[in-house]
Formats: structure tokens, sequence, C-alpha cells
């Protein structure tokens, strides 16, 4: 008789209910650990623990007295680099090195690498050019994630305590200053890389709300496939397919963002991990491969090349697709009415929950003050914006004091309100 596989997952949140879900559907042992005692994948899971995913020496021995197969997190960056110490002292397989994260959580050694292979980047502003000159300007750390500790500044004034913020949220007291592309419209791509081929599985239309003259953008809607899908492979596909094989990725998911402005593509972030958004629940419902299983079967050192993905190397989707965000202002939330009735539609596949009844907003300007995010796939276009339109009718978000929660709602003809 084989012996079931065990994998331990990092991290306990909501998000990672699916991943422990298809983990037991794939035949495997699953146990959750972090410091959270009441997480809510733990209640989905074989066994969990209540170690913190940044005790390392806790997980190893745990590691070895259950005597686990494989080491598997998503969705965010901080547990992506435990699980890569954790398996790299324990001798198991991870699709990445430390290089290969410090390359895609840095933004200045991504814009470095993006410039090598000739990949268009935002203009940044060093030190030794003095001050910025042309406002506004958007200031980040270097290596933090999530829209933490970053500020757009329309002036000089401002930008001082913008880079002050920033440090406090670097793990390396490092900023990056850019010029702001204010514009509600980016570009999102999703590369597979299995084995070292290089697969672009999508590319999207990323509309943003802009919340705030000090606020970042935050999403509100990822349209699959992209109005600029052709003119974006016919410029520069073959030049981010170089730089991935280049920086040395041969398994795993990127995500790549970028930031359209009259007829041109500004790369400024990358994301080695699978995405918040869930896109593999899109990507399966279009190519009938799942690739959080494909990435599942890696972490415990199965062959994943029977995942064929030959015949999806070209950015389209068959479906027109969404994945909607749901952002909230401040307030604590009492009531959220319509969720039954939107999972009800056929085209919604999924709801991605981060907020809950009783959870207050208290920070705007992150992904903290996001209440979660539908996952759609249509037959058409115009099913699309029906269903977009019936969601936005429904959904109701409502504070203590009775008032609507509700930040922004994208609409079909591609405003946000």
């Amino acid at each position: 008789m084989v012996k079931q596989k065990k994998l331990l997952i990092l991290g306990g949140i909501t998000h990672m209910i699916d991943v422990v879900e298809t983990a037991k559907n794939m035949g495997l042992y699953t146990i959750v650990t972090d410091s959270n005692k009441e997480s809510p994948a733990k209640k989905f899971a074989d066994k969990s623990y209540s170690i913190s995913t940044a005790d390392i020496d806790a997980l190893e021995f745990l590691a070895q007295q259950e005597e686990i197969s494989g080491v598997l997190t998503a969705f965010d960056d901080i547990n992506t680099w435990n699980a890569q110490l954790l398996t790299e002292r324990l001798g198991l397989p991870f699709y990445a090195t430390k290089e290969h994260l410090d390359i895609s959580s840095n933004k200045d050694r991504f814009k470095e690498f993006c410039r090598r292979f000739n990949v268009p980047v935002i203009e940044q502003y060093e030190k030794d050019d003095g001050m910025p000159v042309r406002y506004p300007v958007i200031v980040k750390p270097v290596d933090s994630s999530a829209s933490k500790g970053i500020t757009v500044c329309q002036n000089e004034a401002e930008l001082y305590d913008a880079i002050d913020k920033a440090r406090r949220f670097s793990h390396k007291s490092r900023v990056i200053v850019e010029r702001f592309i204010d514009t509600n419209h980016g570009v999102e791509m999703y590369y597979t890389l299995q084995n070292g081929d290089v697969i672009l599985s999508a590319v999207t239309d990323r509309f943003v709300h802009n919340q705030g003259q000090q606020s970042p953008p935050l999403p509100v809607a990822t349209i699959y496939p992209s109005s600029h899908l052709s003119e974006f492979v016919a410029k520069y596909d073959a030049n981010i397919r170089e730089m991935l094989s280049g920086i040395g990725f041969r398994n795993g998911l990127v995500i790549i963002q970028s930031l359209y402005e009259d007829g041109n593509f500004y790369i400024y972030e990358m994301g080695y991990r699978l995405s918040g958004e869930q896109h593999y629940q899109i990507i399966q419902r279009q190519t009938d491969v799942n690739l959080l299983e494909m990435m599942i079967d890696f972490a415990v050192g199965e062959d994943i090349s029977r995942y064929d993905l030959s015949d999806f190397d070209d950015g389209f989707v068959r479906y027109p697709s969404c994945n909607l965000s749901v952002l909230l202002g401040p307030g604590k939330i009492r009531d959220i009415n319509g969720l039954s009735e939107i999972l009800d539609l056929p085209s919604v596949i999924s709801w991605v929950p981060i907020r809950e009844i009783g959870d207050e907003i208290t920070v705007t300007g992150s992904y903290s003050q996001m209440l979660g995010r539908f996952n759609i796939v249509c037959q058409t276009m115009e099913e699309l914006n029906g269903t977009i339109r019936e969601i936005n009718r429904t959904l109701e978000v409502i504070s203590q004091n009775g008032e609507d929660m509700l930040l922004a709602r994208y609409l079909a003809e591609e405003k946000i309100t």
C-alpha cells in the first residue's frame, strides 16, 4: 500500500481554504500551521498547529516528526520566503531560490532585469538627481507588498513625509521614487513556468480606483482577455520570456503588472507566487488545467509534465472573465447583504472573502480595505457586463452607522464611480 503523502501548508487565512480542499481532493493529508488558533483554513485541514510560519526551527522539527512530503504556501510574499527557507533545510522541492525571491520582491533589482532585457519601466528619480521636478510622483518601499507604505505626492513638501513612511515599511529601509502615471487602466500578465518552459497564460486589463491624492490606486476589476493583448505580445512578450529565463525561473507562477498610457506599457512590479486573485480558477475554466494542482504536485515531488499547457501559450482566453474586487471605505461592517444571491449566479465561479461582519476598516490605501473578490467566467462579453451590473445592484455592505461602505464599483463601460 502506498503511503499517503503529507502536505504542510503555511498560513490559514480564508484564501487558503481552497488550497486545503484542493490538496485533500488530490489525496494528500493536509496540515495547516500559523500562530492564529482560529485561522479559517485550519477547520478544513486534517490536522493543524498554532506554530508561527516565521518559526523555522519549530516548523523544521514539526515537519520531521510528521514526516512531511512537501511544503506549500500561496498568495503572500512573507510566507513564500518562509516556505523557501524551510524546504531548503528539509531538502524538499521548492519552485524558487532565495535569489529568485529577492529579484521578484525587490523593485530595484526587478527593474534592473527589465532594463537588461529591454522591458520598459517607469521613470525613476535617484538621489543624485536632486528632487524630482515632475510631479506627481509615487513613493514606495523597495521591498514591500500589498500597497503598504505607498504614497502619491503632489509636491516636494509631501515627498519628505512619504519617504519616511516608505522606509518604515521597508525591510531594508530603502525607497523608490517614480513618476506617477495617473490612469485607472493597467495591463497584467500571467506567466506559467513548467520545467523551464515559459507559457503566457493570460493578459488582462486591470482597472483601479484612485481614492485620493496621497493614496495608491487599488484594483476594482481584472478583465480577461486584455484589449491590448495583440499589442503586448507583438512588443514585449518575447523580451519578458527571455527575462524570466534569464533570471533562472524554471517552475511556478509569475504575475507582472504594468500601467498603460498613450499606447505605452510601463512594467512596475512582479510577483512570483500564486496570485491573491486566485487567477488559476479562471485559467482552469479556460483550459481544464488546474495550476494550483500543478504547484501542489510540484511541492510533494510529483512529475508536473502531465499538465499540458502547450495549446494555451498565447495569453488569450476563450471565455470573457473577470476578477471583481470589492473595496470598502472606513467603518465597521454591520451587514453584508446579497452575497448568497450573487453566488447563485451561474457565471460566478468563486468568492474569495477577506473581511467579514464585525471587521473595521481603519486604514485606507491598502488591500486591507478589500471585502473580497469574485471570479466570474461567461460565454460572451455581454453576459459578463450583465453579471457585473447584477452584482453591483445586489451587493450591499452597511456600516454600524447605517452607511454604505462600498467605495467604488466597476462599471461595464469601464468607468469607476
